[in-house]
C-alpha cells in the first residue's frame, strides 16, 4: 500500500503549538467540539488515509503491547479504520516501524481505544506536532525506555496498581463508556500512567471521582488498592 503525499497545512501558531509532555492522556473533547477533519487540527484530532487500518491491543499482555506496540505485541484487532475516519490521539511513542515510520499512537475513535501505526495518519511527518509522548516510552530510534517523568516536572508513571475487586477498563473515565478490558481481583497492572477526575463512583461505602489511566483506557480508583489515587502520586494528574 503506497502512502500518498500530503502538503503541510498552514495554521495559526496556536493551532500548531506543541502540547507538553505534562499534558498527557487528558479526556478527549466531546463530539460537539469537533470540526471537519483537516490534515492538522487543534485538539489532537486526526484521520487516516488508508483502508482497513487496524486499531490494536493485547487482551493477554497489555503491558508489553503498551511498552512497544507492534503487530506481534498487540495481536488483537478492535477496529479497522476507513479513510477519513476521525479519531483522537492521546499520545505517541516508538514501536514497530511501519512504512519507515517508527511511531505508534494511542487513539480513541469513539467506539474503541487502542494502538495504531502512525504511518497511516494523514500527516506528512512521522511525528505528530501537537501530541505528547506516551509515558514509559523512549524517543523513537534511540532504543531507550526513559520515562517521560525524567523529562517532566510531573511524576508520570508507569506505576503498579492492584485491584481488590474486578474492575472494567473503559474508553473514558465514566461508567457509561464502553468497557474494553478488565483488571481481575488481585491482579497487579504495571502500566498505570496517571490519574484524572471523572464520574463519581460509589460502591462498598467508598466514594471517589478519581480514575486511573492505562495504556488502553480508564479504571475507577474505587476498585484499586491504596489511597484515593490508587497509590499513584498526587502530582501524577493527567
Amino acid at each position: 500500500m503506497r502512502r500518498p503525499s500530503f502538503r503541510r497545512a498552514v495554521a495559526a501558531p496556536a493551532a500548531l503549538a506543541v502540547t507538553t509532555a505534562a499534558v498527557l492522556l487528558s479526556t478527549a473533547p466531546t463530539a460537539g467540539a469537533r470540526t471537519a477533519a483537516p490534515t492538522v487540527q487543534a485538539g489532537r484530532y486526526y484521520h487516516t488515509w488508508a483502508t482497513d487500518v487496524n486499531v490494536r491491543v493485547s487482551e493477554s499482555d497489555p503491558n508489553t503491547c503498551g511498552r512497544h506496540p507492534s503487530v506481534a505485541n498487540c495481536p488483537d484487532v478492535r477496529e479497522r479504520l476507513q479513510p477519513g475516519k476521525q479519531f483522537y490521539v492521546y499520545c505517541q511513542g516508538p514501536g514497530q516501524t511501519v512504512g519507515g515510520n517508527p511511531y505508534w499512537l494511542m487513539i480513541n475513535s469513539d467506539t474503541t481505544t487502542g494502538w495504531m501505526a502512525s504511518y497511516y495518519v494523514a500527516y506528512p511527518d512521522n511525528r505528530l506536532p501537537d501530541v505528547p509522548d506516551c509515558p514509559g516510552m523512549g524517543a523513537a530510534g534511540n532504543g531507550s525506555r526513559t520515562p517521560v517523568a525524567a523529562k517532566s516536572a510531573r511524576p508520570y508513571g508507569p506505576y503498579s496498581v492492584t485491584a481488590y475487586e474486578t474492575v472494567n477498563i473503559r474508553s473514558q473515565p465514566n461508567t457509561s463508556s464502553r468497557a474494553f478490558d478488565q483488571i481481575q481481583a488481585g491482579e497487579t497492572r504495571t502500566d498505570a500512567l496517571c490519574w484524572t477526575h471523572g464520574e463519581t463512583v460509589r460502591d462498598h461505602g467508598y466514594t471517589n471521582d478519581v480514575w486511573i489511566g492505562f495504556t488502553e483506557g480508564w479504571a475507577s480508583a474505587v476498585y484499586l488498592k491504596g489511597n484515593e489515587y490508587a497509590g499513584l502520586p498526587a502530582g501524577a494528574k493527567c
